[in-house]
């Protein structure tokens, strides 16, 4: 199973998939493929599962810190346990969690623009190679119009109705044409390359010509794209939520300025002290040794009991006078505040944090401007090209049509109100119209496209003119 990623996307937040023109069911499958295969796509979307990440880690109080100690040179302490955790003021955790939640729609928004972004390059790509599709076909049909031309005046000079310089004016020009058709072809492996790189494939991988494809929706008022463009653009969006971000971090910074609480537990062991004789010996002990001593010498008595007494109370002259009774173990609850004393760091950083909101502020206004710059541009483009485009198909491109099969059926036929110069010249002329007419479609797609990536996704389709809406659009969906 391959889902797209940007269905991904829409599964966790719950958005709904866009809405992608396509002008034939073979580019909405490349815009498909782009979706799935492209690097700059996955980049933009593992980086906003990162920012997910970080919503928790925002969201989550500092580790604990546990302490362990013990007494080396302490009478009535073995050992001492600690247990501390530290609280941040009220509403910073939560404060917190908002700025990096926004962080994350920032990165999402990111994403969305990318996603615009590699379709329109999918679309541009296309359409260029389509142009070049187009071009090679109209040299083409010209070269055998050329040739059907070179046949008369073959003919004619052959009966001595046509001169030599016809001949070879004739045979450059068909030259020239095939030198432009081969120029065509040679330029198709650099145009499959950048499609095949729009969509993330191999540069190498083989396309065919593009299909048939039908012509852009029709626009609709400008007010309406403009509307579509403030609402949908994804970049706008994000910088309203880089908007609230900076707001939570000037809230964080506030709170800066009030003090942390950490809430601690310390558990104390204690030990039974000893407590010894001092260190000279006690008169009862001299007494018993000097009583041995004379025993043994034999300058006095000795008796059983006596010389046990005496013995016992050698033996036992470091031992404790008294015996203390054990001490309970110690457990203590503990509260620590810091104290933020030092105001102009934390007004410091309060200003900082509004600088940075105040330039995000400007950020959003200097990009809605560049925005409808270029959403006016794109619009010229459109409306442009499809001037040109109604202009060379209904009424340029006929007209030198005609003109060329008059001319032409005038000068087979021998008449004098026909020159071989007047043939050539409406050749070229039909080849320059019907030359002018693909390359005012191809800028007409393309301004569509990009006028679609500005505003965030298809504009609104109207009905035609049966009443009936135009099937111009598919939903992406996802592919097994």
């Amino acid at each position: 199973m391959n889902a797209l990623l940007l269905l991904l996307s829409f599964a966790v937040t719950e958005v709904k998939p866009p809405t992608l023109y396509a002008a034939n069911d073979e580019l909405r499958l490349y815009m498909i493929e782009a979706g799935t295969r492209s690097p700059a796509l996955q980049v933009r979307h593992a980086e906003w599962q990162a920012a997910l990440e970080r919503v928790p880690q925002a969201t989550s109080l500092d580790d604990p810190m546990f302490t362990l100690g013990y007494f080396l040179q302490s009478e009535v302490n073995n050992y001492r346990v600690a247990l501390a955790q530290k609280f941040p003021w009220f509403g910073t955790l939560r404060t917190r969690g908002e700025g990096a939640a926004r962080e994350a729609d920032e990165a999402l928004q990111r994403f969305y623009d990318e996603r615009n972004r590699v379709f329109a390059e999918v679309k541009k790509a296309y359409f260029e190679y389509a142009f070049l599709g187009e071009s090679i076909r109209v040299t083409e049909d010209q070269l055998d119009v050329l040739g059907y031309m070179k046949d008369i005046v073959e003919s004619k000079y052959g009966v001595g109705m046509a001169r030599e310089d016809e001949v070879l004016r004739i045979a450059m020009e068909i030259a020239q044409v095939t030198d432009r058709r081969d120029g065509f072809l040679q330029f198709r492996p650099a145009l499959v390359a950048r499609l095949n790189e729009a969509m993330g494939a191999a540069i190498d991988v083989d396309r065919p010509w593009p299909q048939p494809a039908g012509f852009p929706p029709a626009l609709p008022s400008s007010e309406a794209l403009e509307g579509q463009l403030m609402a949908a653009n994804p970049d706008l969006k994000r910088l309203d939520y880089l908007l609230q971000r900076r707001e939570a971090e000037t809230e964080l910074a506030r709170k800066k300025g009030y003090p942390d609480l950490t809430l601690g537990l310390e558990y104390v062991s204690m030990g039974t002290p000893d407590i010894k004789r001092p260190d000279r010996p006690y008169p009862a002990s001299l007494s018993a040794a000097n009583r041995l001593g004379s025993g043994l010498a034999g300058t006095a008595p000795l008796t059983a009991v006596n010389t046990g007494l005496d013995i016992y109370s050698l033996a036992t002259r470091n031992e404790p006078i008294s015996y203390p009774e054990d001490q309970d173990d110690s457990v203590m609850v503990s509260l620590q505040v810091n104290v933020p004393i030092w105001r102009k760091k934390v007004k410091a950083g309060i200003a900082e944090a509004r600088f940075n909101e105040e330039a995000a502020h400007h950020e959003k206004r200097r990009r809605v401007l560049a925005l409808q710059q270029a959403a006016k541009g794109a619009l010229f483009a459109v409306e442009d090209g499809a001037r040109r485009h109604a202009l060379f198909e209904e009424s340029l491109t006929p007209q030198a049509r005609q003109s060329f099969d008059s001319l032409q059926i005038q000068y087979a036929t021998g008449s004098v109100d026909s020159s071989f110069l007047d043939v050539l010249d409406s050749i070229q002329t039909l080849l320059a119209f019907e030359l002018e007419q693909v390359r005012a479609l191809r800028d007409w797609r393309v301004g569509a496209a990009e006028l679609e990536y500005l505003i965030g996704g298809a504009w609104a389709v109207e009905a035609g003119g049966d009443g009936e809406p135009k099937p111009l659009t598919v939903e992406a969906t996802a592919a097994d």
